[in-house]
């Protein structure tokens, strides 16, 4: 029988690890003494990967800005990294697969141990997928099996053309507007925006936005922002793509550089390097056999089941949250830090309710200084799966201030990562045999049992489908209750 053949980006694992980063920081020599914690903030990245047969290492920073009242009356910063390495260990994880990962921080402790040494504990939850680019073979025609009942399938899926990685940098420097030099970076956040591809020529154009917004404060102890939009554009070779394709891009950040440009020290000198990643896709659907057997011969096959990347729309759901938080002494917002997490599930059937918290850090001027108030805000979103690898996205965050109150207005999307996967069954290959029915029974009398289908009972008995149903009347061929009286004719 005529085989077919697919490439597909075949997901083989998907893991969480949760780590706890420490670090004890002393003060540099050239700051004041510590007298209050001003808060904590955090970029997390993984800048090294190593997958081998059985095991996966990574290798990671997190960038870390430490705000403290000091001595002196003065905000100041302690820039300071802290390392994480850790491994998976794995048999289904071959050397050359490809990963995907997302960081989050689940929560900051600082800790003042005396005038000079800060304790820092970061908690991290890193959800990882590991795929492996393969051709699956799957019978195509089984048309010419003559006495053969078949139950198929259509499946709408992605079929890997090419694929590949590239490094990329971004270089920009930020002025700022104030008439006074930097003294200190006190925050530093990134995002990717605005994904666009383009394909021709055996080539991917893949281009992005940049968002950059920092926080700092001048030499007159004035606290002020700057942001900057930076476009990203690269070429990536993919042989055999075409423009009627789909295309998957997506940006990892490898390291992260902010610094005062020391000749004027009026703008930040940014620079960010990314691993650029690149699938491209064909739609295609094709017929599967999930179940088969026959009603003059015996029938047995070898299948597989794997799961692909589908077609799919993405299963997701949008969460609101519009809530007022008391500020008190505020005289204006200079930044708020998100992040949301998840913080319990309950099953509930085919579907699960998940509880999250928004954390929002409020940046704000207090007349005398800087300030930063710590809000935690419930939320609980209902999704139709159960798992741990949910992708929290910020669409809206709006946050203004009204007298001592802020207002937050929050748009969060959420989804699992693994919406758009599907196990499948692939048939590898059929064995026929020759079958002889020694029954003496022309028609047989049966009671539907819990959990039985047609096709099941069909199938027991070597008999059609069509023939259960014409015999019976039945008038919804997917439904049958438990009890009911069929007819099998032999």
């Amino acid at each position: 029988m005529e085989k077919n053949t697919i490439a597909i980006h075949k997901k083989i694992a998907e893991k969480v690890k949760t780590l706890e980063v420490k670090g004890d920081i002393i003060v540099p020599d050239t700051k004041p003494d510590i007298v209050n914690m001003i808060n904590t903030n955090s970029n997390p990245y993984i800048y090294k990967e190593e997958c081998n047969d059985g095991k996966y290492r990574f290798d990671g920073n997190i960038d870390t800005h430490i705000i403290y009242l000091s001595e002196t009356g003065e905000t100041k910063c302690i820039v300071t990294t802290l390392d994480f390495m850790d491994f998976i260990e794995d048999t289904n994880i071959k050397a050359q697969m490809s990963t995907k990962y997302r960081i989050e921080i689940t929560n900051i402790e600082t800790r003042i141990l005396n005038e000079r040494k800060i304790s820092v504990t970061i908690n991290l939850k890193i959800c990882f997928n590991f795929f492996d680019c393969q051709e699956i073979e799957y019978l195509a025609d089984l048309a010419t099996l003559a006495g053969v009942e078949k139950l198929q399938e259509s499946v709408d899926l992605n079929a890997l053309v090419a694929s590949n990685t590239i490094k990329s940098s971004l270089k920009e420097d930020i002025s700022i507007e104030e008439t006074d030099a930097i003294a200190e970076i006190l925050k530093s956040d990134i995002w990717v925006t605005n994904l666009e591809n383009k394909m021709s020529y055996n080539k991917v154009l893949s281009k992005a936005d940049v968002n950059i917004k920092i926080l700092y404060i001048t030499e007159s102890a004035k606290i002020g922002t700057a942001q900057a939009t930076v476009p990203i554009m690269n070429f990536i070779d993919m042989e055999k793509v075409t423009d009627e394709d789909t295309c998957n891009t997506s940006y990892k950040v490898r390291n992260m550089l902010f610094k005062t440009n020391t000749k004027e020290m009026k703008s930040i000198n940014c620079q960010i390097d990314f691993e650029v990643s690149c699938e491209v896709y064909q739609k295609k659907t094709i017929e599967l056999v999930q179940d088969m057997y026959g009603i003059d011969k015996n029938i047995s096959f070898n299948q597989k089941t794997i799961e692909v990347q589908t077609g799919m729309e993405e299963t997701k759901e949008i969460v609101n949250i519009s809530e007022n938080v008391l500020v008190e002494d505020i005289r204006s917002i200079y930044d708020v830090d998100c992040r949301a997490n998840i913080t319990n599930k309950t099953p509930m059937g085919n579907s699960c309710n998940y509880e999250g918290e928004l954390c929002a850090d409020i940046y704000f001027d207090t007349g005398n200084n800087l300030g930063v108030k710590h809000a935690k805000i419930p939320f609980m979103v209902k999704l139709d799966c159960d798992t741990d690898d949910l992708e929290l996205k910020f669409l809206r965050k709006h946050f203004k201030l009204n007298n001592e109150d802020v207002a937050c207005d929050v748009e969060i999307e959420v989804k699992p990562n693994t919406a758009n996967y599907k196990t499948i069954n692939i048939i590898e290959d059929i064995q026929e045999e020759d079958y002889t029915d020694e029954s003496d029974y022309a028609m047989i009398v049966y009671f539907v049992k819990d959990g039985d289908t047609i096709w099941n009972i069909a199938r027991d008995f070597k008999v059609t489908m069509d023939s259960i149903i014409q015999n019976n009347n039945l008038q919804d061929n997917n439904k049958i209750n438990v009890g009911e009286k069929l007819y099998i004719m032999k």
